[in-house]
């Protein structure tokens, strides 16, 4: 998993999937969405997309929740580039309203 932040954008690369996300990973994408007012997930790059990358997009979601909810503030996560076959596992999952 490739990451690189534009502004508050949060571009993710490569494939997103369980066996290329490790805990590490996990760690330094949270602490991102935390620390570096992240306001976009671009996931335009993503070559490929299991479970992973669904587990990833609902963290950055929670996190942004958290933290309006902390601030009392107006923070929004918006999620962009979604490929079709994210769409359609996230619908599989029944989060792609949530997520979108």
């Amino acid at each position: 998993m490739q990451t690189t932040v534009q502004g508050k954008t949060l571009m993710l690369h490569d494939k997103i999937t369980m066996s290329t996300v490790g805990e590490s990973d996990y760690k330094r994408f949270c602490n991102c969405i935390q620390n570096e007012g992240i306001e976009k997930i671009d996931v335009s790059g993503v070559t490929e997309a299991d479970s992973a990358c669904v587990a990833l997009l609902i963290a950055a979601k929670r996190l942004v929740a958290a933290k309006r909810l902390a601030h009392r503030q107006k923070f929004m996560l918006h999620i962009t580039g979604v490929p079709s076959g994210l769409i359609t596992l996230m619908a599989l999952y029944g989060v792609e309203e949530s997520l979108q």
